[in-house]
């Protein structure tokens, strides 16, 4: 059997989204042929502000001890710190108080007038921040201590390819240099482009610093996997490097018992964060406030739960504007993984929220990963709006595991159908197709990604 170095910042017992994607593939590569040995960050030192506004960072023991004897190794963090970064702070640029290495964060209603001394050293800071800052994320200073553990990992091990999972575009990072060192095939897998690509927008010295940075960690690179096939297309454009699709993916092994009884409402379920400047949620507040309004009398008989957003005041803020529609949403607060999993199985109906900001000319760069959990509840699903590159879309009929609405009308057209088939005391209609959803099962993702990781190994006998 192989042995596959697999960079992940975040990891278990820590169990956020990449840590549990990374935990999945530890799970299922070893049949497909591959062993992992886990690169990842050292959390008993603490938990940074970094960290805290960019994940939610639960501790769930348990998936660890399902992985048996698998071999980590934990590199430590330090957090940046340099007397540009101070400089910076002190005259309210972007590390201030949010940490936010973005240039726009100079935008702040009390800002100095333009033509002051102080702002413009302020904004010509922001504009080079990258070559001080966070750049190409706020996890940078894992990178020095990462490379080094990883270097030695290579040597003793035997390491046959290396992987690494993004976000966090550090991870991409570590591993191209480790690749650099050692000459192992390396193989990053793209769960998002990030900065990869947001970069691409940002002014000039920005965008000029992060092209040539990201060629530079990308030469490095034998393979590639990504999530979606636009996001791959993306990928072999910008930096010329093959590969295939690799998605996320749903674990068979994890399918809660639950005895579904019927309720006194239609209750729809949305599950994970809601990203407010991207999502668009009030098309599905306005859709259901279209249907109570014309059917005053079911308002009692339909219900919303949002479980684990992050952002409950903001949607009930949002949802003010549609009376009807706010009266029927209920927030629950973060569940874990098991619980998630039994919420979507009892539900009637499940809510997603397609990216409306993820597509190129070439289609969809990114698709929510709770898709996948969707497809294996065996509920039915509606998706909103519709998605901007159509792979989503194609997923729901191909799989025949749901709908997507491109307007609140659209929206509002399913759910009228679905409160008559329910006020009927039927169950919703479930068209989901079981043999085409088990390709997105994550031990068939893994052996896709196993069949990159032997591709790279071949490439580097030859």
């Amino acid at each position: 059997m192989r042995t596959v170095l697999l960079v992940s910042y975040t990891f278990p017992p820590l169990y956020d989204v990449s840590g549990r994607r990374a935990a999945k593939l530890c799970k299922y590569l070893p049949a497909a042929g591959w062993r992992p040995v886990v690169l990842t960050r050292d959390w008993s030192t603490g938990i940074t502000g970094e960290d805290r506004r960019a994940y939610v960072l639960a501790s769930h023991p348990e998936a660890l001890d399902a992985l048996g004897g698998l071999a980590i190794v934990r590199a430590p963090y330090r957090s940046r710190d340099n007397v540009l970064r101070r400089l910076h702070e002190r005259l309210g640029g972007a590390y201030a108080s949010s940490g936010d290495s973005t240039p726009a964060a100079d935008a702040r209603p009390n800002a100095s007038p333009a033509w002051t001394p102080r702002t413009l050293a302020r904004r010509t800071l922001s504009l080079f921040s990258p070559t001080f800052g966070d750049f190409p994320d706020a996890f940078r200073g894992w990178a020095a201590a990462a490379v080094r553990a990883g270097v030695e990992v290579v040597e003793r091990e035997s390491i046959d390819a290396i992987c690494s999972l993004c976000p966090p575009p550090t991870a991409h990072v570590v591993a191209s240099e480790i690749a650099r060192r050692t000459g192992v095939p390396w193989v990053p897998q793209f769960d998002d482009l990030f900065s990869f690509r947001l970069d691409s927008h940002r002014p000039g010295p920005w965008r000029w610093h992060a092209a040539r940075a990201h060629r530079r960690w990308m030469r490095h690179a034998t393979l590639a996997g990504a999530i979606t096939p636009a996001m791959l297309d993306y990928v072999r454009h910008a930096y010329d490097v093959d590969g295939g699709v690799v998605m996320v993916g749903f674990d068979p092994d994890e399918t809660p018992t639950v005895e579904r009884r019927r309720g006194d409402r239609l209750r729809l379920v949305y599950t994970g964060s809601v990203y407010l400047d991207d999502h668009r949620p009030e098309l599905l507040f306005e859709a259901i406030e279209r249907v109570l309004a014309a059917r005053p009398e079911e308002e009692p008989r339909i219900e919303v739960a949002f479980a684990g957003t992050r952002r409950a005041a903001e949607l009930r803020a949002r949802a003010s504007r549609f009376p009807a529609a706010a009266r029927a949403c209920v927030f629950i607060e973060r569940l874990t993984p098991e619980a998630t999993l039994r919420l979507q199985r009892e539900a009637d109906a499940l809510v997603l929220f397609n990216y409306t900001a993820s597509a190129s000319s070439t289609g969809t760069l990114s698709f929510p990963a709770k898709s996948f959990e969707y497809l294996s509840a065996g509920r039915p699903i509606l998706a909103l709006p519709s998605d901007p590159g159509g792979w989503g879309d194609e997923l729901l009929r191909t799989t025949g595991a749901g709908v997507a609405a491109d307007s609140a009308d659209a929206a509002a057209r399913v759910l009228e159908e679905w409160l008559r088939i329910w006020s009927s005391g039927r169950e919703l209609p479930y068209r989901g197709d079981a043999a085409t959803i088990a390709r997105y099962s994550q031990p068939r993702q893994a052996a896709a990604l196993a069949g990159l990781l032997d591709r790279a190994a071949a490439h580097r006998r030859q």
